[in-house]
Order: structure tokens, then C-alpha cells, then sequence
């Protein structure tokens, strides 16, 4: 299970902080007002110059949340620059992507908002072959960003672990978790043990800090790494 850390603010000292206490990759953001983290994040002329000293600095995965207004996103171009100077992903709501994302340069990570129980949407959102004689699902990963901005910071249940689980056998590519609800590091090791794909940190559980991003991913790294070697 990857465990990413997605960042409060595009700052390279917090991005340090997640990257030397274990993380595998590193989301940075754009053109969206973060609940969790109370961060308002700018366009791309804003935002592009402190993106480019974390990828340049980092030596894992660095991936971008471009915005959550299809009108607002970066451009083609931007985006294939930046892919350029080493971005790794693209990870957006299916409602926000625009159709010409899947032939970026990039890998994609699709972020459902909902899930209702049914099978339909939650795999056909996630299964895109591009043409016939393709063998390659072009989705890299699915984020599974169901749970209402009320419950967020609210305690981890066993029906979040359950409904996960279900969600995980519908989509057609390892399921991505994040930390809307306080899951800790030890429900991590529950996930992990039924094969979610990526466990995604962020502010409910990391804090703002640097101090507190390192104390976090330290422990999240140590319960992953634990249930691997157990």
C-alpha cells in the first residue's frame, strides 16, 4: 500500500518534512479552496513556481490536484510543462475532468465524490481503455473521496471500512484513501490488509506543520511497513 501525503500548502519545507519521514509520493494543489486544511490555493501563475522547486527537490512522486472548477483548470499547455519538469500525476474529480486529460503525459488518479452502492458508475468511471487493441487501463488509480465535508475529523468506523471495501471490488483500479475521516495508523493496517492500493494523508490526521507532517508520516510509514513485514 503507497502511502501519499498530500500537502497544506504548497511549501518545500513541509514537503521535506513528509518526504523524509517515509512518504511515496507528494500531492500538491491548485484552483481549490482545501476544506481540511483551510488553504485557499491560487491558479498557476501562483502556484507553479513553488510546485516546480518541490518536484525539483524531491526524489519520490510528486502529483497535482489542478482545481475543482472545470472553467478554472490549467492549461494543456501548463500542465504538459510541468509534466516536464517532472510531475508525476494529475489526481481530479471525474465531474471536473476535462476530456482531454487522458492524453496527458501524466498518470491519472480519478477522485469519486460519492458512492451509492451500485456497481455502474463506480467501474465505468474507473475503466478506460482508449481504443480496442489497448492493454492498458489509462486510470492509474481511483480516489475514493465519499465521505460529506460534515464528517470529516469524524472517528473511522467499521462501516467505513465495510463500504470501502465494497467500493474497492467496483473500480477497475487500486482504490486511494484519504484521511477525510480520522483514520489512524493502526485502521491503516485494516485497509492494507484487504489490499487498498494508496493510502492518501492530509490535514485531518497530519496537521499543518512541518513537525506535525513528520510525526504522521513517520507513524503512518511505521504501521504499513509493520503489517507488510508481519
Amino acid at each position: 500500500m503507497q502511502l501519499i501525503v498530500s500537502l497544506p500548502r504548497n511549501d518545500i519545507e513541509l514537503a521535506r518534512a513528509a518526504a523524509g519521514a517515509g512518504a511515496d509520493a507528494l500531492k500538491v494543489h491548485m484552483n481549490v479552496s482545501h476544506h481540511a486544511s483551510g488553504t485557499q490555493f491560487g491558479d498557476y501563475a501562483r502556484e507553479a513556481p513553488a510546485i516546480r522547486e518541490i518536484i525539483g527537490a524531491m526524489e519520490i512522486p510528486v502529483g497535482l490536484m489542478p482545481g475543482a472548477d472545470p472553467a478554472a483548470l490549467p492549461t494543456r499547455e501548463e500542465l504538459t510543462v510541468l509534466a516536464g519538469d517532472g510531475l508525476d500525476f494529475i489526481d481530479i474529480y471525474v465531474q471536473h475532468m476535462p476530456l482531454w486529460f487522458i492524453d496527458l503525459p501524466l498518470n491519472l488518479i480519478v477522485a469519486l465524490s460519492e458512492f451509492d452502492g451500485f456497481v455502474e458508475p463506480a467501474f465505468y468511471m474507473t475503466h478506460l481503455y482508449t481504443s480496442p487493441e489497448q492493454s492498458v487501463n489509462r486510470i492509474h488509480m481511483c480516489e475514493a473521496s465519499i465521505f460529506p465535508a460534515e464528517d470529516y475529523g469524524q472517528p473511522f468506523t467499521y462501516y467505513d471500512y465495510r463500504r470501502l471495501r465494497i467500493l474497492q471490488e467496483y473500480v477497475d483500479a487500486p482504490l486511494l484513501v484519504p484521511t477525510q475521516k480520522a483514520i489512524t495508523p493502526e485502521d491503516a493496517r485494516w485497509l492494507m490488509r484487504t489490499g487498498t492500493g494508496g493510502l492518501m494523508i492530509g490535514a485531518v490526521v497530519t496537521g499543518n506543520t512541518a513537525d506535525s507532517i513528520a510525526t504522521a508520516t513517520a507513524a503512518y510509514r511505521a504501521a504499513i511497513d509493520a503489517e507488510a513485514g508481519g
